[in-house]
């Protein structure tokens, strides 16, 4: 990229909204350009579904002489599969879009995604050029689920993931070369037809399949609104307001300030505070609410006997048992027990083999 004279390096980063979230994606591009390094092209691609026009011609004005925006519709390429998946609660379907970059843009080794509903306070370049060559994503911890234990039992007893390796899908960097290698797509749709995550859904699905793949960034890049003991906020880079803790909602949010800033150089301004002030308490009791419920779901799924954990284990021993039946049949312990004994040597004859045949 080469503007002015000045050659750029590029910097792809996603974000996925539909309509309602288009406000609060507004302010967290507005936070993201004002603090990036202008020595780099920051390439800002819109993932939706059928954002209306009148929101893209705001958003664009966001662009400056270091980035541009790209609003593009998946409506034609999600039309045929959209009934496949898991949504509850506020949920859209963009939020299984970053399901799609790795194979929807394969100009792309690597790539940013980020949430709608964040601040970005430091260099967002910084982050990008973190090294993940032999990983499929860095992402930071879900401080949600360390803070929760129903959640935390969740993740290990229903995931078969460690409550500390398991990671916030909010801010991702991925490395969407590996991701075409691995077939991450096509294994994510493989898993969504076998079994469905309710509590985190697309987040879910990632951490399964990213399972012991993953760098670890600093909760600093990802930090939620509530207290964490031991964290400085001199290390904070980038705020989630996740769940309930949204200053759009709700006033007294920790780190609130960081957004009404930024709010206040977008054209949603007026929009969104009035949204606070008419949030009502039927609103904040529907979201007092969804959060019980996926304290139940939580547990519902934690003693499900076919959950994702429990099928694995029962593989597990179907195969175990298998095997101990195969090896106890009487041909083939003499198979086994010869094959133990001279398997070196039978390596060896066919290495000496191969040789004279070339």
């Amino acid at each position: 990229m080469s503007l002015f004279g000045k050659k750029y390096r590029e910097i792809p980063i996603f974000f996925a909204s539909d309509n309602n979230y288009a406000p609060y994606l507004a302010v967290a591009i507005k936070s993201l350009l004002k603090n990036a390094s202008q020595d780099y092209f920051y390439k800002i691609h819109i993932l939706t579904t059928n954002l209306d026009e009148t929101l893209c011609n705001k958003l664009k004005k966001l662009e400056t002489s270091y980035s541009s925006i790209e609003i593009i519709s998946l409506a034609g390429e999600i039309e045929h599969i959209k009934n496949r998946f898991h949504l509850r609660d506020y949920y859209s379907i963009e939020t299984y879009y970053r399901f799609f970059i790795a194979d929807l843009f394969p100009q792309y080794d690597k790539v940013l995604y980020l949430d709608c509903d964040i601040i970005v306070l430091g260099d967002i370049s910084n982050l990008y050029f973190t090294n993940i060559s032999n990983y499929l994503v860095a992402a930071a911890q879900e401080q949600v689920m360390a803070h929760y234990k129903v959640f935390g039992d969740y993740v290990e007893k229903a995931l078969d993931v460690k409550v500390k390796n398991y990671f916030n899908a909010g801010v991702l960097l991925m490395n969407t070369k590996m991701f075409r290698a691995c077939k991450i797509q096509s294994k994510f749709f493989n898993l969504m037809s076998q079994f469905k995550f309710r509590v985190t859904q697309d987040e879910d699905y990632l951490n399964v399949i990213c399972k012991d793949r993953v760098k670890k960034l600093n909760i600093g890049w990802n930090k939620m609104p509530f207290e964490e003991i031991g964290f400085d906020n001199i290390d904070l880079l980038l705020i989630h307001y996740n769940l309930g803790w949204k200053p759009w909602h709700y006033e007294n949010v920790l780190y609130e300030e960081y957004f009404w800033e930024y709010a206040s150089q977008t054209e949603f301004y007026e929009q969104i505070y009035r949204g606070l002030k008419a949030f009502t308490n039927e609103q904040r009791k529907r979201d007092k609410d969804s959060f019980e419920n996926l304290k139940i779901m939580a547990i519902e799924d934690i003693n499900d006997p076919e959950n994702y954990r429990n099928s694995l284990i029962n593989n597990r021993n179907y195969i175990s048992r298998g095997l101990h039946t195969l090896v106890g049949l009487p041909y083939i312990k003499g198979i086994y027990r010869f094959v133990g004994s001279q398997g070196h040597k039978l390596v060896y004859e066919y290495n000496k083999y191969r040789e004279r045949q070339e």
